[in-house]
């Protein structure tokens, strides 16, 4: 059903009903202005005024872009926007009553003022009218697909953040606000954003039980959080967050330069000023050889690009056809030497092109190797909870044997690990380095993704602290970019939009992540190869400018790529993590790192690219994308990059 009703969201057909009801809008203002008897004279300014009046009007929804708004996620923001555009259409016609001359000529184009003042008003009733009519059957379709069934959920705090919170929430399907609780006597006993204040802060627990609440979602600021002295449902049942504002999240950029980053084992000392303009200069790596594992893969292969040009470029992986490396000059360049095979064997088999296979042994190979970059590893949610012992086996035996065959190097100068920011847990806001590790239990399959990797990082803090091999760790959160290709939440939403299939979010949307560009990550990896002070430390590397729910990721994506595909709300079979993003404090403070690409113009570039191959993916993928109809004509998207800082 919703799939039938989402249709009436396409461009054509509200543009019919709009100029539907501008024309009957000024129709009604001559009948009222004259009893319901049009005199011949005004009879004539009818017929002629009509057409140039539906056209002007929907020309007005244009200027003030109305069309790209989504009916059925309308609001107070989209309404008084269409305030604006009608306000501005009647003032037109207006000034054009008192501009023209009153002659025979001109009288029949100056409408009477108060045919103007009401074609306002009943056009205006009538376009917001339809708007929310959509919505609310927008809504009542959801619940009833839901059957009813919906996520009860209570807001603490009815101010500002709670009211953006609650006005989100309405949109998700399987979601009903049951209320907010506050301390203001101003507010208790009103309605807020169509939501009820049921009481003060000291009923939170009263109304968990009255209401059948589900959820708890505390959306007060921080300062008045460290205030309050309030009892939490201690029912297990009952979960309780602290959703965080959008202010409060970007607020992490500005505690950047209060960091002074140290190693572990060593005397603590101030960081060196780095320049931002030198963190995106060409990188200074010149003449080396570069092993990079997982080099087929999407950081790995974008990374190599970035280095090919100047150096020599071993990559390492069990495949190199269909994977993000085929979409480069990689598998052809004279400085790339492929190694296909598998760390868990000690042996592999080097390809170069399909002229001839040799055997390797791998201790030979990394002897070779000035620097190592080491980003193979088993991953994606899915595949992790469906294969825990391949997932240990390969990130942290294949991470042991990778570190054995390069301990006896004499020219190592440098090995990056991935990590990965599963390690903090499900509630990540604002993690530095020096954030505790916090994984969940052993029976929940998706953890052994963080346990092995988090070991790994263990390990190789080991090897650096006994045998002084150069390493650094990094953390990546939420990288995206053209050419990625496997299980990954952006690129399902964005071949789903592409092909006009309905986009599946998990749980209700609300969880939180930052997304960082591939080239921004690349050029963090390159100080990390680059600058010696990265020797030894971890870094956590993402854009927490970039940060948003991932519903309104979703209603990004639908916009960028110009498609109009419902969102719907599915269950997620496995432990979410609540909240993603960063602190790039220390990454900023030892290595000048600052991320550039707004998601705007990021996103934009990844659409394009998967646009273009989008045959590609319908016929190799393993994601259920395969096109039911071809794509509509994008929306124009930019190509213009954020400038540094």
């Amino acid at each position: 059903m919703i799939e039938k009703l989402d249709k009436l969201n396409s461009f054509a057909i509200r543009f019919v009903i709009d100029g539907f009801i501008a024309g009957a809008a000024f129709y009604l203002a001559f009948l009222a202005r004259y009893d319901g008897q049009i005199p011949r004279f005004e009879h004539r300014q009818l017929v002629l005024g009509w057409g140039p009046v539906i056209v002007g009007s929907l020309l007005t929804q244009i200027v003030f872009r109305l069309h790209k708004h989504k009916w059925r996620y309308v609001g107070v923001v989209d309404i008084l926007q269409v305030v604006k555009a009608y306000a501005a259409f009647s003032f037109v016609l207006l000034c054009l009553r008192l501009l023209l001359p009153s002659t025979a000529t001109y009288d029949l184009y100056r409408l009477p003022i108060g045919v103007i003042a009401m074609q306002f008003m009943i056009s205006l009733l009538g376009v917001v009218g339809a708007r929310c009519l959509r919505r609310f059957v927008h809504q009542r379709a959801n619940t009833e697909e839901n059957g009813g069934a919906a996520r009860r959920i209570l807001l603490v705090g009815a101010g500002v953040h709670g009211i953006t919170v609650a006005n989100e929430m309405v949109l998700s399907r399987g979601v009903k606000v049951v209320g907010f609780v506050d301390d203001d006597p101003r507010k208790i006993g009103s309605v807020i954003a169509g939501v009820p204040v049921l009481g003060p802060l000291s009923s939170l627990n009263k109304m968990v039980d009255k209401y059948d609440v589900d959820e708890v979602l505390v959306c007060i600021p921080p300062t008045s959080q460290q205030n309050l002295n309030i009892q939490l449902p201690k029912e297990a049942s009952v979960r309780t967050r602290i959703i965080p504002s959008l202010t409060e999240i970007l607020s992490a950029e500005n505690s950047w330069l209060s960091f002074s980053g140290n190693r572990s084992d060593a005397k603590p000392q101030a960081a060196r000023p780095v320049s931002l303009i030198d963190a995106y200069r060409p990188s200074s790596i010149r003449g080396k050889t570069i092993l990079i594992t997982g080099g087929a893969g999407f950081i790995g292969s974008s990374l190599a690009e970035r280095l090919v040009d100047n150096n020599q470029v071993i990559l390492l992986d069990l495949e190199f056809r269909k994977k993000p490396a085929e979409f480069t000059r990689l598998l052809s360049h004279p400085n790339v030497r492929l190694v296909q095979g598998n760390l868990l064997d000690g042996l592999c088999s080097h390809c170069q092109g399909d002229a001839r296979k040799e055997w390797f042994d791998l201790r030979s190979l990394c002897q070779e190797a000035d620097m190592v970059v080491h980003t193979a590893a088993l991953v994606g949610v899915n595949r992790v909870c469906n294969a825990g012992r391949e997932t240990l086996e390969t990130n942290y035996v294949g991470t042991s044997r990778l570190l054995q065959a390069i301990e006896a190097s004499k020219k190592l100068q440098r090995l990056i690990y991935f990590s990965t920011s599963e390690v903090f847990g499900v509630n990540s806001f604002r993690v530095d380095e020096n954030s505790p590790p916090s994984v969940g239990p052993i029976a929940e399959a998706r953890w052994s993704y963080a346990i092995a990797k988090l070991a790994g990082e263990h390990l190789v803090k080991a090897y650096f602290r006994e045998t002084e091999m150069p390493i650094t760790i990094v953390r990546p959160f939420n990288i995206f970019g053209p050419r990625r290709t496997g299980e990954h939440a952006l690129l399902r939403f964005i071949l789903n939009a592409l092909t006009e299939e309905p986009i599946q979010v998990h749980g209700d949307g609300s969880q939180i992540r930052s997304w960082c560009y591939i080239d921004d990550f690349c050029s963090a990896l390159l100080l990390m190869l680059e600058r010696p002070e990265a020797v030894g430390e971890d870094f956590n590397i993402g854009n927490p400018s970039n940060t948003l729910t991932i519903y309104e990721l979703a209603r990004k994506v639908v916009d960028t790529c110009g498609t109009d595909v419902p969102i719907d709300f599915i269950e997620h079979p496995f432990p979410d993590i609540s909240i993603r993003v960063p602190s790039l404090a220390k990454a900023h403070s030892l290595l000048g790192y600052k991320p550039r690409y707004h998601l705007d113009a990021a996103l934009s570039l990844t659409v394009e690219w998967y646009r273009e191959h989008l045959e590609f993916f319908a016929k190799y993928s393993s994601l259920p994308i395969v096109p039911s109809r071809p794509a509509r004509v994008p929306l124009i998207a930019s190509r213009q990059r954020e400038q540094p800082a």
